[in-house]
């Protein structure tokens, strides 16, 4: 299975899982799309969803929900971008539009190459995220399921690691923050996301990666383990 991310030798493990989860997502509507340049040489790739199977935090039902899109970034402004997003409107026709969750911090699209492309911002998500829709057809909209603070109180004290094997580089990220949180003399405790219906009701917009401390939303960002320690420390969402 060709993926951008996750190529490095550090990763390898993470890649490994990310291709069993797209396996059993398949049957789902899960879809990958590659472009390739004139030789043959991956150059960005697209993943989407039917919604009601999305692994974002989003009641979607008849739409389709891209999960990302990535290009190479020495290949940007060359169309790949354009013509993986028109694989997706075209494999997208009988639904009542695309959805995605955009935010302003890495690790989750930006909205700007999507509003040039006709989307519109319908709804958004403390503390930075928005959900943009391409709508094709009149019908109810989608709309991030709200309740995030009441989900991750529940979780109590200390760090929680909500994670799936979506990303091959979450594999990467838990240990680093493993490893934070030792170095910060904090308990944590790892919980994984084995389903899209635990996904769309997860305490972030991201669904499929989140850590919470102290019952409250911290990040969804992958970082180094240096990185982790100062963010723990701040306890500030970022």
């Amino acid at each position: 299975m060709g993926v951008l991310c996750g190529n490095e030798l550090r990763f390898s493990q993470g890649k490994m899982k990310k291709a069993q989860w797209f396996r059993d997502r398949y049957e789902e509507g899960l879809r990958i799309k590659i472009s390739q340049d004139e030789n043959d040489v991956k150059t960005g790739m697209i993943e989407f969803v039917p919604g009601e199977y999305t692994w974002r935090t989003l009641n979607a039902k008849n739409y389709t929900v891209i999960h990302c899109l990535q290009v190479l970034r020495n290949q940007t402004r060359s169309g790949y971008g354009t013509a993986l997003l028109n694989e997706c409107i075209k494999d997208s026709q009988s639904t009542n539009g695309i959805a995605i969750v955009t935010s302003s911090k890495p690790w989750v699209n930006d909205k700007k190459f999507f509003v040039k492309n006709g989307f519109k911002k319908i709804d958004t998500a403390p503390p930075y995220f928005e959900l943009l829709i391409k709508q094709f057809k009149d019908g109810s909209l989608p709309s991030f399921n709200n309740g995030w603070e009441e989900r991750a109180l529940k979780y109590g004290d200390g760090v929680t690691v909500l994670f799936s094997d979506q990303c091959p580089i979450i594999d990467y990220a838990i240990k680093n923050i493993e490893e934070a949180a030792k170095e910060c003399n904090m308990v944590i405790k790892f919980i994984k996301i084995e389903s899209y219906s635990v996904a769309q009701n997860a305490s972030s917009p991201y669904g499929t990666f989140c850590i919470v401390l102290n019952g409250k939303f911290l990040t969804h960002r992958i970082f180094d383990k240096v990185r982790y320690v100062g963010v723990l420390k701040s306890g500030a969402p970022i």
